[in-house]
């Protein structure tokens, strides 16, 4: 992901865990590890949705918009399309999210390439690498496993399968969504003596000034001043023009603010993206016409 320091919240601990991805309940979040879902092989085919005109538009979009925006990679094929839109439908619907969310995450940090990894490199050592269609975060030893958090012992080979990797970018977005980020607050209270002081503690983050999808990027705290502020009106546009190609509701965009103004300029709205790659990334998503009214959750 773009920012450096966001940290995964995934809820399995080790490469044996990874198996059991796919039968983790709704709303995961960090300390939901070794709970009682039972494991469900990664080979084991993934349910579809159930309205097939959801799963042929969703499908339809996934392989437009790779097509518009893939630059150098190749193309999917109709197979690898229907792999990533149920990879998609299912892990929205087991978190409660929007699958345009997903989608427009995806677009962000990857540009929808399966393939893709940032390095970091340390003394000329790579240390740590952003993958795959969510770009998720690993901290690598030796062994080309991860070592960070919740997805410590998870092979980087394991983490780049696709339809995993989709699963592990909706954990995430559901840990932020539930709790996961956090905010100072300052309050008054008394002393042993009875004096009045103030103390500052942590919070769970009400999310009154960014979407609480900016902690995918951002990591615990939002990041409220500079380039990283703008993340969540990004993700924002993205998911605004899915949701209209679709013709299907993203609940996340009315549900509380997702705007910022910035000092003598425009608030930044959902259907109003302003920097030319957003502005090019909607035009291409919107660029195929809409499909018929559907019911993706």
């Amino acid at each position: 992901m773009l920012a450096d320091l966001r940290k995964l919240a995934l809820s399995f601990g080790t490469t044996a865990a990874l198996a059991s991805v796919f039968a983790a309940p709704s709303h995961a979040t960090a300390g939901s590890a070794g709970g009682d879902a039972t494991a469900v092989p990664l080979a084991d085919p993934i349910d579809s949705p159930a309205d097939p005109h959801a799963a042929s538009c969703l499908k339809q979009t996934i392989c437009a918009v790779k097509e518009r925006i893939r630059w150098q990679t190749p193309a999917w094929t109709p197979s690898q399309c229907g792999r990533i839109a149920d990879a998609v439908a299912t892990s929205a619907k087991r978190h409660d999210l929007s699958p345009t969310l997903l989608l427009a995450i995806m677009v962000n940090e990857s540009d929808m390439n399966e393939k893709s990894a940032r390095l970091y490199t340390r003394d000329g050592k790579v240390y740590a690498k952003d993958g795959g269609l969510m770009a998720i975060r690993c901290m690598l030893d030796d062994h080309d496993h991860c070592t960070n958090g919740n997805v410590r012992g998870v092979a980087w080979k394991d983490l780049m399968d696709p339809t995993t990797n989709i699963e592990l970018g909706a954990r995430e977005l559901a840990h932020w969504r539930d709790g996961g980020g956090v905010m100072s607050k300052t309050i008054v209270k008394l002393d042993a003596d009875g004096h009045r002081q103030r103390v500052t503690k942590e919070v769970p983050c009400d999310h009154k000034n960014h979407g609480w999808w900016a902690h995918y990027n951002h990591g615990p705290r939002y990041i409220d001043k500079g380039y990283p502020r703008h993340y969540p009106h990004r993700i924002a546009v993205l998911d605004h023009a899915f949701a209209t190609v679709m013709n299907t509701p993203a609940p996340e965009l009315t549900a509380g603010r997702i705007t910022i103004r910035d000092p003598g300029k425009r608030e930044r709205t959902v259907d109003r993206p302003l920097e030319p790659r957003y502005k090019k990334l909607c035009e291409q998503i919107l660029s195929g016409g809409t499909c018929s009214a559907l019911a993706l959750n």
